[in-house]
């Protein structure tokens, strides 16, 4: 469900900790694109990309709500308010993250990481490509400063359903299909996305909240600067029926 999500959080250490979330094994076609290897097959690319670093970089192979940090409270504790934080936040992380990178190329993902970000606060660079990667898209979020992933309208049709839509109970049908062959383009809205994180961290000036740059030459760019905030991240429930 997601392709890489960063998560970071301050370490005295080493300056940052990442958290790498991805459900997905490494598989014979993702070799020409990963930087992870055949040794690595059928292994999860998350944990496998975390085994190349040493301490700072931890991964989970689950989707993103899934994973469980903290310890689970005492049966007679249920009521306590330690317990309903636990409730809370038991799907996510047991720290405050300080920034999230989202690369997933399900829409139905990006809205979960969405809504966990504007309720806690956290910046997020959402990532992601138009058609044939023909076009990246770039969403800053900064709490209280631009509009959330959900504020932006999305026309289209959804991807065509494969056959694992009768097969696989997970399957998901905001997920965009594997085009094999466009890793340079993804790779270019890979770039952009680590210049928006770059920006919020106060490294480089920071991109506008939604950018739209051509992968084809001439590589025209948009960039779109405000839009007026949706119910989700506004609590402005009279905007869900606009």
């Amino acid at each position: 469900m997601v392709d890489m999500l960063w998560k970071s959080k301050a370490n005295d250490m080493y300056g940052y900790i990442l958290d790498l979330i991805d459900p997905d094994v490494l598989e014979r076609s993702n070799l020409t694109r990963h930087i992870l290897g055949e040794e690595s097959l059928g292994l999860s690319k998350a944990t496998e990309m975390a085994r190349l670093y040493s301490g700072a970089v931890h991964g989970y192979q689950e989707k993103f709500g899934e994973h469980e940090y903290l310890t689970e409270p005492a049966p007679w504790d249920m009521c306590s308010r330690a317990a309903k934080q636990f409730r809370e936040s038991k799907k996510f992380f047991s720290e405050r993250p300080d920034i999230i990178a989202c690369c997933a190329d399900s829409d139905a993902c990006c809205q979960l990481v969405n809504q966990y970000a504007v309720d806690y606060k956290i910046p997020v660079v959402f990532a992601g490509v138009h058609g044939a990667a023909e076009t990246a898209e770039i969403i800053t979020y900064i709490p209280g400063k631009t509009p959330c992933y959900a504020c932006y309208d999305r026309e289209g049709p959804e991807p065509e359903p494969s056959q694992e839509k009768y097969t696989n109970p997970d399957y998901d049908s905001t997920k965009m299909p594997s085009q094999p062959g466009l890793w340079g383009d993804v790779l270019m809205a890979a770039s952009l996305q680590f210049q928006a994180i770059l920006g919020i961290l106060g490294v480089r000036e920071q991109m506008p909240p939604l950018v739209l740059m051509g992968l084809r030459y001439p590589f025209k760019t948009e960039f779109i600067n405000q839009k007026e905030r949706c119910a989700v991240c506004s609590n402005d429930f009279s905007k869900l029926h606009e």
